[in-house]
Formats: structure tokens, sequence, C-alpha cells
């Protein structure tokens, strides 16, 4: 019997209720990087096509973080991290994420230190969910990473030889190698108006970047008969913060980005009794290399 592989899907949005002067704290937070260089590039390692940075935090707390374009702050998993962080009592920060369970929750720290390479974050906040256990310990994962740092800079992933590279932003220019998308940040997520061709039809979604999802093109639609018609109804598809992802598979004759046209994708879909949405993830995004820009609101692509 082969054995199931559960796929990680890490993508969240904080809903945080922040003690009394923390939001200012917050607002002075920030990335940044030395004025002497343009740009900062070093490897990294991948565990199931995820992007796994090596990170300190206060100059000694070292932690392997997933770069996650679905998550809005620093999140560390583990008990043991209530040790060695300042919390503030009685304040809890409450995550929904993909998945059929309940919603997980965490404690908050505010004002810390986070380096990643030449990259240098300060009064960074950090969300402490002692009891979730996502990763096997011989993972090596201890949380995920997202927004704070691409709202600074332009994140160039180059898949193949696993090279992440950051550069300002706002002096960015993405370099014509690129097959350039236009984007929105909705919610601190890129975004890209797409179209999908299933069965012969055409559908569009809007199409969220997840870079801290294992899975390729995952959907969510609110008609249920797409889902029965798919195969393998009712499988397990991977597993999110909040609990197993239950749905179908299919596979896509195209998938369109702009004027980017990927050929037979496969993909997952779920049923959502809200809305229409889409993701690709890593398993489709590592046979590219990529750069995402916030500030300048564009994607780059380029087949690794």
């Amino acid at each position: 019997m082969k054995a199931k592989v559960i796929q990680l899907v890490l993508t969240a949005i904080l809903i945080a209720h922040f003690p009394a002067g923390s939001l200012a704290s917050i607002s002075r937070a920030g990335f940044s990087m030395p004025d002497s260089l343009l740009e900062v590039t070093f490897r990294y390692k991948t565990i199931r096509n995820l992007i796994l940075l090596p990170v300190t935090i206060n100059d000694t707390v070292r932690v392997n973080l997933i770069l996650d374009t679905g998550c809005r702050n620093l999140v560390l998993f583990g008990t043991r991290f209530n040790k060695v962080f300042e919390l503030h009592p009685d304040k809890k920060v409450n995550f929904s994420g993909l998945g059929s369970g309940e919603p997980v929750s965490g404690r908050l720290s505010l004002n810390n230190k986070v380096s990643i390479d030449a990259v240098i974050g300060e009064k960074i906040p950090v969300v402490i969910i002692p009891d979730q256990e996502l990763f096997k310990s011989g993972d090596h994962v201890d949380g995920i990473i997202g927004y704070d740092i691409f709202i600074k800079f332009e994140v160039e992933l180059n898949c193949s030889e696993r090279r992440i590279t950051f550069r300002p932003a706002i002096k960015a220019e993405i370099s014509p190698e690129y097959e350039k998308v236009a984007i929105k940040v909705e919610d601190g997520r890129p975004i890209i108006s797409s179209t999908l061709l299933i069965n012969s039809k055409s559908v569009s979604f809007d199409l969220m970047i997840d870079t801290g999802s294992s899975l390729g093109l995952l959907l969510k639609t609110t008609d249920k008969s797409r889902i029965r018609e798919a195969r393998d109804s009712g499988s397990v598809l991977g597993r999110g913060l909040n609990g197993n992802i239950e749905g179908a598979s299919l596979l896509a004759g195209r998938l369109v980005l702009d004027h980017l046209e990927i050929e037979k994708v496969r993909a997952g879909i779920i049923y959502s009794p809200w809305h229409n949405y889409a993701s690709v993830g890593m398993d489709l995004i590592a046979n590219y290399s990529m750069v995402l820009n916030y500030c300048k609101s564009y994607a780059g692509f380029k087949k690794a």
C-alpha cells in the first residue's frame, strides 16, 4: 500500500486583539537592509517544495521559517518559545486558515529584532502558537513569515538553484527575462486575475500566489456539483492551519495568468459556501523563477 503524503497549506489571515499601546509599536516596525547594499542574495533549503529561511530573533533564538505569502505576521509553533519571549498576558491572537477544524490561537510578543542574513527587522511582532503540530520534529521547521518581508522588498525566487534575493521594493525594476503579470494585494496577499479551462469551459478566478502551500492549484467553489464531477471526491488534499482540507482532484486544460498560459495543470477543488477563489502553490511555482513586488503591484515568472 502506498503511503499517503499530506501536503501542507499554511496560508493564514491574522485577526488580532492587541493590548493597549501595541498598535503604535507595530506602526514603527519594519525590515530594511544597509544603505550600502543594493540587494541581498543567499541560498535556502526546502521541505516539500516550501521555502525554508534561516532566521535569528533577538540575536540568540535561531529558527527555520517557511516563507508564506498568505501569512500576515511572523508565527512560531511550539511550547518551548513561551519561555524565551516576553508575552503579553491575557491577550490571544486568533488565526483563521484552511482546514475543517476550529481556528487556532496564540500569544503575542512585541518589539523583537529579526535577522535574515543582512536583512534586519526592528520591533517585529511575533505570535507564539504553543499547541500546533503541523510539522514533525525531524523537519526542523519552527514557524512561518510573510507579509512583513514582502511589503518592504522585491523578492526574487530562483527555485531551480534555491536562491532568494531581496531588493528594496520601491527602487527595484523587474528584469526583461521575466513574464510580467499585474497583481493586487488584498488582506496582505498577492492576487492575480486568472482564467481556468475545465472540461472545455472557461472559469474566471481571483488567484492567490501562495508560497505557503506545497499543493499546485487549489480551487474553492460555491458549486458542489463541480466537486462531485471531479475525481476522488471526499479525499484529503492537504492539511492547513485549521485541520485537514477535504475535496476532489481534477486536471485543468489550461491556466491563464494575465497573458501567461500554463497547460495541463493538476488541481484540487474544495467547497466554499461564500465565494469562488483559487490559489497556486509551490508544486507549480517550483517549475519557475518568480519575482514578487507588492509596492509596484507586479509578479514575474520565468521557466526554470
